[in-house]
């Protein structure tokens, strides 16, 4: 039910009692009478009668004129007040200026002809100066000279009294332009203060108005509820109207007193750049004045943070849409390379196999007769840093794994004939395992390196100094978990996983043929191009580093030394020592955080760094990519062929070399093109070949 609901039907109870209750004085003064009085508290804790009504308290509202806007106004009124003093006195600076400079000129150029006059005017005079003239030229050079420098004076004194008159008539227009005119203009816009003004008054009478009719109606012996809510409802709307046009106005007169201060800053800047100009004698002054304006505008710059930040927004805005559309651009191609299940990767891992160890030549080929191959271009290092951009490293490691799991139950040895994906982990373990590798092998790398004698494993002192240093190492290596990078978790972990299924009764399953024989070992045997040491070693402390690191390769895969080796029954017991600690290790590993790191390489950073290295590799061996793609299916080829042809389309130098050469292939090239230039050959071959 309604608040005017209930306010009616109490009007209606009330009329009922005191029409029949008539003759009861005292019932008619408790429910009939309208006008009952009560105290209130104001504001200041004083207390002023209120009058009641079965509706309430009569409404004690008043309108008041903010003291702010009075003060806003009176500032405005006093700084029009003022421009226009400065409007005078400037006019007549400007009315006096014109008339100086005027007579300045005519001033100047009566000099020249009251001379002329004087010498000039009467026909006594003409011959005085003829003869005055034939005098000096008789007399000599000398008269004629001084005679000439006087004239000649004359013109200069003219000249620079007009151009000095010209300099003040420019002052006293840059005095109007620059001056009068644009106090004119601020003067206006305080002169818009009327129209807020007004409409401020207006809100502000009707406003109070319904104020009054609410209380002269409340004030009634016989309260009309209808009319009494109509003016309820609009005064709400009024009152609504009126705090907005009061902080109109009060917005209005706060933003024209604070644009007073910069619009005179810029009228000032002008007009004493004008005054520098016609006066150099003033530039002291004026050098003062224009460092106190630079300093109020340097401070005005300072304080709009907001256009500021809209314009780093906007920058921020472009960087992000620019990225973008590097994203479209490349996206494709490393969504190819970094997907499983890695076709690409493949295709171009076997096409480096062939590029590095050639197959022979068949029967009756001769070598003379093949044309040369071109240089192999590696991209292992760009293709590393593309997949840790992306974060499918681990991804990558777990299908080359999957697939050689049998291999490894069987030999104890993980990539034993990928030769590529072995070059990949390698380049990976640079990538992002070097402070972890150093924290292991830092030490015992010096030690070698400084002391090749102490480690020579062909004597006893040398194995025994080799297994101390290989019980620091795997001291530091067991509790070292939580710094192995995560892809290297979830390879060892997928190679655990995958042997107890294959060999369930297996003690000491080759679980470390990846970590210690693909990882440890080849940064030890080589650490000048692992990021472990920045200067070649020496061969003989090669020479002991390639031995220290098979003794990694044979704990990670479970192998022996072979009783020929010297000290091969002392370095097999070690190792039997440590399967314990190896299998403790990938214990703690499947218990461990495998949550992926931050790339240490930003992914577009790899657009043009990486990228162009694949797109190199990619085109120079298009056509076989091409037909191991359709060996497959078309629509590997069509995306395949798009992928590179995005790259293709925005590479000016490859346009122009395809324009140039009508034997290359363009990327955009027909499926059926490709389909009929496979003559037999394999799918995985050079193009060379």
């Amino acid at each position: 039910m309604s608040k005017f609901t209930n306010l009616l039907r109490k009007s209606s109870s009330i009329n009922l009692n005191s029409s029949s209750d008539g003759n009861n004085n005292n019932n008619a003064s408790s429910s009939g009478n309208l006008a009952n009085m009560s105290v209130s508290q104001t504001s200041n804790g004083a207390s002023t009668p209120q009058i009641s009504t079965p509706y309430g308290f009569v409404i004690n509202e008043k309108v008041v004129e903010p003291d702010e806007i009075k003060t806003y106004e009176k500032n405005l009124n006093d700084i029009k007040s003022l421009l226009n003093d400065i409007i005078k006195a400037a006019k007549t600076f400007h009315e006096k200026g014109e008339s100086f400079s005027k007579n300045q000129v005519l001033w100047a150029q009566s000099f020249s002809k009251d001379h002329e006059k004087s010498v000039l005017t009467t026909s006594s005079q003409q011959q005085n100066h003829q003869q005055t003239q034939t005098q000096l030229q008789q007399e000599g050079s000398q008269a004629s000279d001084n005679n000439q420098g006087f004239v000649k004076a004359l013109e200069q004194f003219t000249s620079s009294i007009t151009k000095t008159a010209g300099f003040e008539l420019d002052f006293s227009h840059s005095i109007l332009e620059s001056f009068i005119k644009p106090i004119q203009t601020i003067i206006q816009f305080i002169e818009e203060k009327k129209v807020y003004r007004k409409k401020f008054d207006k809100a502000f009478s009707e406003y109070d108005n319904i104020i009054s009719k609410i209380k002269n109606q409340q004030n009634q012996k016989k309260i009309d509820v209808l009319k009494l809510y109509g003016y309820e409802k609009d005064k709400s709307k009024l009152k609504q109207t009126y705090e907005n046009v009061k902080l109109e106005y009060i917005n209005y007169l706060i933003d024209t007193q604070n644009r007073m201060h910069t619009d005179f800053i810029d009228i000032l800047v002008g007009h004493f750049e004008s005054f520098s100009s016609s006066n150099g004698n003033s530039y002291t002054e004026y050098a003062g004045i224009k460092t106190y304006i630079d300093q109020l505008r340097t401070w005005c710059l300072s304080e709009q943070e907001f256009f500021q930040k809209e314009s780093t927004e906007k920058e921020q805005k472009r960087s992000i849409e620019l990225l973008r559309e590097e994203d479209q651009k490349y996206q494709s191609l490393i969504d190819l390379l970094v997907t499983p299940p890695f076709t690409l990767w493949k295709l171009m891992s076997d096409i480096r196999k062939n590029e590095l160890f050639p197959p022979p030549l068949p029967p009756g080929v001769s070598v003379n007769n093949q044309t040369p191959p071109p240089p192999p271009i590696n991209f292992i290092p760009a293709l590393t840093r593309i997949f840790e951009s992306r974060g499918q490293l681990s991804d990558l490691f777990i299908e080359m794994l999957t697939h050689d799991l049998p291999n490894i139950s069987t030999i104890g040895t993980t990539l034993s004939s990928d030769v590529i994906s072995c070059e990949f982990i390698e380049e990976t373990a640079t990538l992002i395992a070097v402070p972890y590798l150093k924290y292991l092998f830092d030490q015992s790398i010096t030690n070698i390196i400084g002391y090749p004698d102490t480690y020579k494993p062909t004597t006893q002192s040398g194995i025994d100094n080799l297994i101390a240093e290989f019980r620091y190492i795997m001291g530091i290596f067991k509790d070292s978990v939580q710094y192995l990078p995560p892809p290297f978790k979830k390879a060892s972990i997928e190679i655990k996983n995958g042997l107890q299924k294959l060999s369930p009764s297996s003690e000491f399953p080759p679980i470390g043929s990846f970590l210690l024989a693909r990882v440890f070992a080849p940064a030890l045997k080589m650490p000048q191009t692992h990021g472990l040491f920045m200067v070649i070693p020496s061969d003989q402390a090669l020479e002991v580093l390639s031995f220290f690191s098979t003794m990694f390769v044979n704990l990670g895969t479970n192998q022996t030394y072979i009783s020929s080796q010297f000290g091969s029954s002392h370095l097999n017991d070690v190792l039997a020592e440590m399967k314990t600690t190896v299998k403790d290790f990938f214990n703690q590993v499947t218990k461990s955080d495998l949550s992926e790191w931050d790339s240490a390489v930003i992914l577009s950073e790899t657009y043009q760094t990486d990228i162009p290295v694949i797109q190199q590799f990619l085109k120079q061996h298009y056509i076989s990519l091409s037909q191991s793609y359709l060996a497959k299916d078309r629509e590997s080829l069509m995306n395949f062929t798009l992928a590179l042809g995005q790259l293709e389309a925005d590479d000016p130098l490859s346009l122009t070399l395809n324009a140039g050469s009508g034997s290359s292939l363009s990327m955009s090239e027909p499926v059926d093109e490709v389909q009929n230039q496979q003559q037999g050959t394999s799918p995985i071959t050079s193009d060379n070949e």
